[in-house]
This record gives C-alpha cells, sequence and structure tokens, in this order.
C-alpha cells in the first residue's frame, strides 16, 4: 500500500462528511419550502415565504442568532411574536422541524425563581410543555426537549401568526 496516497485520501474523506453532515443540516431550510395556495380569486392564502404551516399557524423558524430580545423584535417586525406552545402536537411539530438545533420560545420568567409566562399572556402548563432546566430567564426548544438559556445570549428564534 502506497501510504503517500493514504493522507490526501483521508483529507477528502473527512472534508466530504462534513460537508454531507452540514448539507443534511440545513437541507431543509434551503430546499424546502411551502408553496402558497391560491384562492379561486387568485389571492395567496396561507403562509409567507420560508414560513412553515401547521394546525392554521404560520411559524418561521430562523438562520440567524439574535439574542430574545432581538428576536422578540424580528418577530415584531413581521406582524408575529415568538412561539407560543398550546398543545403536545404543536410541541411536537416545533420539535421535529428543530432538529440538532436551540431555538428561543416565547417563554419567559421573571429572575430564575419566578413564575413562566407566555409572551402572549396565555396560561403556562407545566403538563404541555415542561422546561427541563430552570436556571436562566428564557426558554429554548430544540435537542428534542425545551430548557432555559440566558436570554442576553445568541440563539435562533422561532415566529408564530395567525395563516
Amino acid at each position: 500500500m502506497k501510504w503517500n496516497c493514504l493522507v490526501p485520501l483521508m483529507i477528502i474523506l473527512v472534508i466530504k462528511l462534513i460537508g454531507t453532515s452540514l448539507f443534511l443540516l440545513y437541507a431543509s431550510q434551503i430546499f424546502f419550502q411551502e408553496v402558497p395556495v391560491l384562492t379561486p380569486s387568485g389571492v395567496k392564502d396561507g403562509c409567507p415565504i420560508r414560513w412553515v404551516l401547521y394546525a392554521g399557524k404560520c411559524y418561521f423558524f430562523s438562520a440567524q442568532e439574535k439574542t430574545w430580545d432581538e428576536s422578540q423584535e424580528n418577530c415584531a417586525q413581521s406582524n408575529s411574536h415568538l412561539a407560543v406552545v398550546n398543545n403536545k402536537a404543536e410541541l411536537m411539530f416545533l420539535l421535529n422541524r428543530t432538529n440538532h438545533l436551540e431555538y428561543f420560545i416565547g417563554l419567559t420568567q421573571q429572575g430564575s425563581k419566578g413564575p413562566w409566562r407566555w409572551i402572549d399572556n396565555t396560561a403556562y402548563d407545566p403538563d404541555v410543555l415542561n422546561v427541563k432546566s430552570r436556571i436562566y430567564d428564557c426558554a429554548v426548544l430544540g435537542l428534542h426537549m425545551v430548557t432555559s438559556a440566558p436570554c442576553s445570549v445568541v440563539n435562533r428564534w422561532i415566529c408564530e401568526e395567525k395563516a
């Protein structure tokens, strides 16, 4: 075996594995967009481009990262707000879409011991969504669970609006 050929082949293999992993991680965000439905009058009915329709709501999964306040501000610019999880089906939908990344949602608490509150003032139900670690003041969804994170760190975010 020629050892001088093995090193370049290993480098190429590592580069291909990294490229394939990145492609698989971001393929859904790059290629899969909901097709807007046209009503008989020709008016678009549904969600904006790059938003995902689920159960009468449109969701936007950001590719950028911002603090919780900046994330909410970005949602507000689109006439939406950070996502509010109302039932287990919605939670499973969001968890399946987030894959291996964490996203801010519209759930916060005042200090590490205060009660959790949704951004739209709906009641927080721990039976629907249980925050695993309550050390910090903002909730993040991803990695198949919901946990807390400092509001001042940067994360991706999920916006929600009615369809």
